[in-house]
C-alpha cells in the first residue's frame, strides 16, 4: 500500500478504510503506566485503533502503524488484555460486538513480530524519502536553463550581443 505524501495518519488511515470497505477511526488514549501501549478493536461497524496520549508524537505514530500492521496482515488472533482493552476504547459498546480485540505490550508472538515490522519499515520509508523542496526545484529549473542557453550553436551562425 502507498504511504501518502506528505506523510499523516489521517491521510494513510483513510486510504486504508476507503481499501478495506470500512471505516478506521484513531482514538487517543490516557492510563496506567502497564496499559498496552496501542490497541486494535474490531467490530461489524468499524476498526478502532488506541494510541496513547503520553508518549511523543513519533511514538504515537509507530504504535498506529503497529496497529496498521494487524489490519494488513489479517491477523485475527486476540493476543493481549481482551475486555479491558475494548471497554477502555469503547465503554459503550457492548461486548457481544467486538470481534476481536488485539493489544500491543509485548513481541514475543509471530502476529506481533510482523506488526512491529510492518510499522518499522513504514516509518523507515517515511522519514528516508527524499524530499523535494521549492529551492530544489527552482534550482533544477535554473539548471535546465543553463543547459539550453547553453547549447552550442550552429556552424556558421554569427553570435549577437
Amino acid at each position: 500500500m502507498p504511504l501518502p505524501e506528505p506523510f499523516g495518519l489521517p491521510a494513510l488511515t483513510e486510504a486504508l478504510a476507503r481499501r478495506r470497505g470500512r471505516p478506521i477511526e484513531l482514538i487517543p488514549l490516557s492510563g496506567p503506566v502497564d496499559a498496552p501501549c496501542g490497541a486494535l478493536v474490531s467490530t461489524d461497524r468499524a476498526d478502532y485503533i488506541g494510541y496513547p496520549l503520553d508518549t511523543t508524537a513519533l511514538h504515537q505514530q509507530h504504535i498506529v502503524l503497529h496497529e496498521i500492521g494487524h489490519l494488513l496482515c489479517g491477523h485475527t488472533g486476540g493476543t493481549g488484555p481482551g475486555a479491558a482493552v475494548a471497554q477502555a476504547l469503547l465503554p459503550r459498546l457492548p461486548g457481544e460486538l467486538v470481534h476481536r480485540v488485539l493489544g500491543r505490550s509485548g513481541y514475543s508472538e509471530r502476529q506481533e513480530q510482523e506488526a512491529e515490522l510492518v510499522a518499522s519499515l513504514a516509518l523507515h520509508r517515511v522519514l528516508h524519502r527524499p524530499r523535494v523542496t521549492v529551492t530544489a526545484r527552482l534550482a533544477e529549473r535554473i539548471l535546465r536553463l543553463g543547459h539550453a542557453l547553453d547549447r552550442p550553436r550552429p556552424r556558421g551562425a554569427a553570435r549577437r550581443g
